[in-house]
Formats: C-alpha cells, structure tokens, sequence
C-alpha cells in the first residue's frame, strides 16, 4: 500500500518522487511507494534528493514541470515521511515569497499540494537534471567559502536563473511565472 501524507480527495494529488537514498533515510520501503500519476499542479510533482555539505545533510527539492529548485538543511531531528512534506511546502512557500512573487501567485502554487503521495522516480531526465542541480549547488556553496560564509539564497537564486536546455533555454523562474500567472 502506497504511503499518503494527507487524505483529502478534493485537492489534486502531489506525488514526491524520492530518490533511493531519501527513501532509506526517512524509511520508505519500495513496496509502500506508489507509480506516479500525472497531476494539473502548475508546479507538478517533485524530485526529493538528499547530499552532504560540510558535513551536514542537505535535501533538495526539485519541481519535474519547471526544474524549479531550492535546498534546506536537516536540523536537529531527523527528516521522516511526516516531516518530508512540510519541508517542501515550507521551503516552496519561503522561496516564492523571496523572489516576490504576489499573494495570490503563491496560494495558486501551493492549493493543489493539500494531498499527496510517495510515488518511485520514473524519468532518467528528471533524475539527470536534479543530479545536475546538486553538483551545481555542491560546487557554489564550495566556492563561496562552505556553508558557514555562502550566501544560500544567492545561490538558490542564481540557479534558478539559469537557461536549461529542457526548458527551451527559459530559466526556472520564468516556466514559473508563466505557470502561476
């Protein structure tokens, strides 16, 4: 039986895709993770990875549909599959309001994430992407001096400006703008 993180049927259903090493962290066994459906989220679903940074673990979080990304630390307890869902719609909702993104904007985005479920990574480009994202991230936090002197969401930011050939050379920020308005 796949796992859910909410039950409300009303909502469209989020699927989290979780990479094997999330899925071994916060517990999720194969059998418990459901086959990806599609959903009309004007985000889409997610790609949930996990890397070390200066010694610290560090969740990404990917959107499929416009590869819009951002990054979040483990804090002092453990990630779990309760957890794993406030972390992205925390970090999904602070990230929007940075980049301004009006009131309404922000409420559309995150309306159809009332309800989800662990689903298994199904595309080789989702997962390529988000492997380049890491690698991207892993090297400007390096460049900026580590963890304890980057400025993260400068780099969180700047990532998300960048032209991606899947996107037809948009950026992140501009496939969201257009989704959301």
């Amino acid at each position: 039986m796949a796992t859910h993180f909410h039950d409300k049927s009303i909502y469209t259903m989020l699927y989290l895709k979780c990479t094997a090493d999330v899925q071994k962290v916060v517990g999720l066994r194969r059998e418990n993770l459901a086959d990806a459906g599609i959903t009309d989220a004007p985000l889409g679903n997610w790609y949930i990875n996990r890397f070390v940074s200066g010694g610290r673990n560090v969740y990404i979080f990917m959107s499929e549909s416009t590869l819009l990304s951002f990054i979040l630390f483990q804090g002092q307890k453990p990630v779990t599959v309760q957890s794993l869902p406030n972390m992205l719609l925390g970090g999904l909702q602070q990230l929007l309001e940075m980049r301004g993104l009006p009131r309404a904007a922000i409420n559309r985005a995150l309306a159809h994430y009332e309800s989800g479920i662990f689903a298994k990574t199904d595309s080789r480009s989702a997962l390529g992407s988000m492997n380049d994202l890491v690698r991207s991230y892993q090297q400007m936090i390096e460049f900026d001096g580590g963890l304890a002197s980057c400025d993260l969401t400068d780099i969180i930011m700047k990532l998300n400006e960048m032209p991606q050939r899947k996107l037809d050379w948009h950026n992140s920020w501009d496939v969201v703008q257009a989704k959301l308005s």
